[in-house]
C-alpha cells in the first residue's frame, strides 16, 4: 500500500458534488496522484486523490469514503478509515459537503446552509476514532473533546463567500443540521416531531462522525449543506426521488464543487486563530 503523504488540507466529498468530476475537472487543479487506496487498521480505504490548487496540496475522498464494500456504520466504517488517513497526514483543515432535506419551511431546494450546530440522531456510528484505534491494538492517546464551536467559523466564512461567489441564490450563514441514521428517508411524523418542532433546519446522513473525528484529531471542519428537497410532509409531497435528485445534481453539483474550490484557494493551513484545536485534551480515563 502507498505511504500516506503529509498534507494539511482535506476535502470530504458528498452527494452535493457527485457527478461534478471534482477535483480533476476544474481549472487550476493539478492531480498529483489519483485513485490511491491507503491501508488502515480498519481495512483499505476508498480511492483518494492527492491534488493541489494554486500550490496548496489537499487530499480528496468522494462520498464520505463510502463504497459498495465500505459502509458508514461501525465497526470498520468509512469514517474510521478516512480519518485514520487524515490523522496520519496531519490534516488541520477539512471541508465537507452534502445534500440535505429542508425541515424548516423557510428553506427551499437550491438554498445553501453553512451550519453552526448539529443534533445527532444516529445510533450505529463510531463515536471515537482514538478508542476505535485502541481496540485495533494501535497505541494512541485517547482524546476527549468539547463540541463548543463544532464548525470552524473561519472555514464556514470561506464556504459562505464561495457559495455566494459562484451564484447560489440564497446562502444561510447559520443553521442546525439533524443527522439521521439512514439509509432510508424520514417519515412525515419523524420530520415534524424530531426535526421541525425542535428547531432543526435541515436533515442529512453523514455529518456524524465527520464533525466529531475532526475535533478529535485537532482539525478545523466546516460543511456546505445544499438543500435538495423538502423533508417528507413539510411542503411538497409530489416529488419522486430518482428524477428529482438527478435533475438537481445536474444543475447544482458543479456550482457546489466550485464553491468548495473557491474556499480551498483561500485557506491558510497554518492559521489556527479560530481556536478549534483548543477544545480537546488527552483523557484521564481508559
Amino acid at each position: 500500500m502507498p505511504e500516506i503523504p503529509g498534507v494539511r488540507v482535506a476535502v470530504i466529498g458528498g452527494s452535493a458534488i457527485m457527478g461534478s468530476d471534482f477535483p480533476r475537472g476544474f481549472e487550476g487543479v493539478e492531480i498529483i496522484e489519483d485513485g490511491v487506496v491507503y491501508d488502515t487498521p480498519f481495512g483499505p480505504t476508498a480511492p483518494f486523490t492527492h491534488a493541489s490548487v494554486d500550490g496548496l496540496e489537499f487530499l480528496f475522498v468522494p462520498f464520505h469514503g463510502i463504497t459498495r464494500e465500505i459502509r458508514n456504520t461501525a465497526p470498520n466504517s468509512a469514517a474510521e478509515r478516512v480519518f485514520y488517513v487524515l490523522l496520519k497526514a496531519e490534516v488541520r483543515k477539512i471541508l465537507g459537503c452534502a445534500l440535505c432535506g429542508s425541515t424548516n419551511r423557510l428553506l427551499d431546494p437550491g438554498d445553501v446552509v453553512i451550519p453552526d450546530g448539529f443534533v445527532d440522531y444516529t445510533t450505529k456510528r463510531a463515536q471515537s476514532l482514538t478508542r476505535s484505534l485502541r481496540e485495533k491494538g494501535v497505541d494512541v492517546d485517547i482524546i476527549m473533546y468539547r463540541l463548543h464551536q463544532p464548525f470552524c467559523p473561519t472555514l464556514s466564512r470561506l464556504l459562505i463567500e464561495g457559495a455566494e461567489q459562484v451564484g447560489f441564490r440564497r446562502v444561510f450563514r447559520r443553521g442546525v443540521v439533524g443527522v439521521a441514521e439512514g439509509p432510508r428517508l424520514e417519515s412525515p411524523s419523524e420530520i415534524r416531531l424530531r426535526y421541525t418542532n425542535v428547531g432543526v433546519d435541515v436533515v442529512t446522513m453523514n455529518l456524524v462522525p465527520e464533525v466529531l473525528f475532526a475535533r478529535e484529531i485537532g482539525a478545523c471542519y466546516a460543511t456546505l449543506q445544499l438543500v435538495s428537497n423538502y423533508g417528507e410532509g413539510l411542503l411538497d409531497t409530489t416529488w419522486s426521488g430518482p428524477e428529482v435528485f438527478k435533475e438537481f445534481r445536474e444543475r447544482w453539483c458543479r456550482p457546489a464543487a466550485k464553491a468548495l474550490l473557491w474556499a480551498l484557494r483561500e485557506i491558510d493551513p497554518e492559521d489556527m486563530s479560530c481556536g478549534c484545536g483548543g477544545h480537546r485534551w488527552k483523557t484521564m480515563f481508559p
